[in-house]
């Protein structure tokens, strides 16, 4: 079965063209258009849609096929297979999250660097608990001179995540950091103009990493969780 698209679209500069057409279908996918086992329409119809060449339509097919998300069947054409095929962690930017999706980013937060935590505590060598301390440090310097402090801070929870000695695990939270530097620098910049709360999130830091410092796996868990939990609720979150 054949899956059904809008009847045309119409796409923005100075985003390349077959970035646009592949981001659309990806979004086609992520919301139920475009169902795993249906064939896209052929390359003429697609190149109709989208007002562009077939060059344009192969390319960004080969960008959903690379992620194998499409598949090429012989003689058949161009497969939906969803999900299921992704061979990529997709994340987009978090600022353009809705609250739902923002609640979920933390709550995913929360179980990786939770357990991170208390790895760190288990684990962490006399280097990595040396980082952790020079970011704490940095982050209070950042409260004393009314800066934002958002490195350090990405610093730290970078530094847990080394400290768990758990390389995919260090790999994963180095993926999800990058796109958090945002979020982080927002957050901290929001809490700035509330009285007290500077203190509070600096306070925060300091029970995690006294409690990784004393080699407390469980006091370290709770002191990220209950850190996490505070984040999302100064940024009007529930997790």
């Amino acid at each position: 079965m054949e899956s059904m698209l809008s009847d045309k679209y119409e796409l923005q500069q100075p985003l390349r063209l077959p970035d646009q057409v592949a981001a659309i279908l990806m979004e086609e996918l992520e919301n139920g258009v475009l169902n795993p086992g249906q064939m896209l329409p052929p390359e003429t119809e697609l190149a109709a849609k989208f007002s562009v060449s077939r060059a344009v339509i192969r390319e960004a097919l080969s960008q959903l096929k690379a992620e194998g998300l499409v598949e090429s069947q012989q003689g058949r054409g161009v497969m939906v297979v969803g999900r299921a095929g992704r061979r990529f962690f997709r994340l987009e930017d978090p600022e353009k999250f809705d609250s739902k999706s923002l609640t979920q980013l933390y709550e995913l937060r929360a179980i990786l660097e939770g357990e991170a935590a208390a790895m760190a505590a288990a684990r962490g060598g006399a280097r990595e608990l040396a980082n952790l301390g020079e970011c704490v440090s940095a982050m209070a310097r950042a409260v004393e001179d009314d800066t934002i402090g958002a490195v350090p801070d990405l610093e730290f929870h970078r530094g847990i995540a080394e400290a768990s000695g758990n390389q995919h695990l260090c790999d994963l939270m180095q993926f999800l950091n990058e796109k958090l530097l945002v979020l982080i620098k927002q957050a901290r910049e929001h809490s700035r103009l509330k009285p007290g709360v500077p203190r509070q999130v600096q306070s925060e830091h300091e029970n995690i990493y006294r409690a990784i410092e004393a080699r407390d796996p469980q006091k370290a868990r709770e002191e990220t969780l209950t850190h996490l939990r505070m984040a999302a609720r100064r940024l009007g979150l529930k997790i």
